[in-house]
């Protein structure tokens, strides 16, 4: 999707454009920027998907908190055709890594609809992160897995682990990079590295390890138990533990985007005149908008 804007065309997570915005680093959004040598995006997120650019602004433009990872804006931006916001991935509520979206009025509000279905509506964040707790809590004397994705993810579980359990857990050599550039950004996080010295003292005992959620599984928590001779229990770590059945032992709805509920609530704090839904299924949300007084014009947009 792309917006003309003070003579420049700005692609929206799209990199075939003058200038390119850059939401945040998840790899699904970022095609076409590793040879862009100017993009309008934050330090962190540079930083987060490696890329060897500069970060600018454009005139017209503004980036606004989109509260979804370390980094993440939302675009706001003058066009020729009246105000433009662009959520790219955004999450309403503060987290423990991250504050959370900051709205800004638009005539036309283009926003990400993930969890765009009325069966998705997630309890209140401190609420799981206390929920967490509890599990971790009584498990203590187990290995307990958790799955999440290297980016994003593991950093909130490696905070709620450290600030509401006291526990350091094992990470992954591949979530280290995206780790150590949340704490040069004041995050900080106490976390032993597979594979290392630390590691080894950690793992003679119960332990907690985050690992992606192809490998958190029961089976890998079986291969586990056996390898160290104490039970071993997996958790899934998503939004989606509330619609489908996976392989573990106990999922926590702990996501880094709205739910449906928030997403109608966001449209209403911006008060666009026009709402176009992208990266997901908005025909929910179509018809939940178009049925109100005094209806929106509400479409389904491709994913930029």
């Amino acid at each position: 999707m792309i917006l003309p804007v003070a003579g420049k065309t700005i692609g929206l997570d799209k990199g075939k454009c003058d200038v390119p915005f850059l939401s945040h680093a998840h790899g699904d959004h970022t095609g076409g920027m590793k040879r862009k040598e100017e993009i309008i995006a934050t330090e962190a997120t540079i930083e987060l998907a490696r890329l060897n650019a500069t970060s600018v602004t454009h005139p017209g433009t503004q980036m606004l908190n989109a509260g979804h990872i370390l980094g993440s804006t939302q675009l706001w931006a003058e066009t020729d055709g009246g105000t433009v916001l662009y959520t790219g991935d955004f999450r309403t509520e503060d987290g423990i890594c991250t504050k959370g979206a900051t709205p800004k009025q638009a005539d036309r509000l283009i926003i990400e609809c993930t969890y765009g279905d009325p069966s998705f509506s997630f309890p209140p964040l401190e609420e799981t992160y206390s929920e967490i707790s509890r599990w971790v809590k009584q498990n203590q004397n187990s290995i307990l897995l958790f799955g999440a994705y290297n980016l994003g993810k593991t950093q909130e579980i490696i905070k709620v682990l450290n600030d509401y359990c006291g526990v350091t857990p094992v990470v992954t050599p591949e979530s280290e990079h995206f780790n150590s550039v949340y704490e040069k950004h004041g995050v900080k996080l106490d976390r032993v590295v597979v594979g290392t010295d630390e590691a080894e003292e950690v793992m003679r005992g119960s332990f907690v390890a985050i690992n992606t959620p192809r490998i958190a599984r029961r089976s890998f928590a079986s291969r586990l138990s056996q390898a160290f001779n104490r039970p071993a229990y997996c958790a899934g770590i998503s939004g989606w533990v509330q619609k489908y059945r996976m392989n573990i032992d106990i999922g926590f709805p702990l996501s880094d985007h709205s739910d449906f509920g928030d997403i109608l609530k966001y449209v209403d704090l911006i008060n666009p005149k026009e709402v176009v839904f992208v990266h997901g299924d908005g025909s929910h949300l179509m018809r939940a908008l178009n049925k109100r007084k005094g209806t929106l014009f509400a479409s389904l947009g491709k994913s930029p």
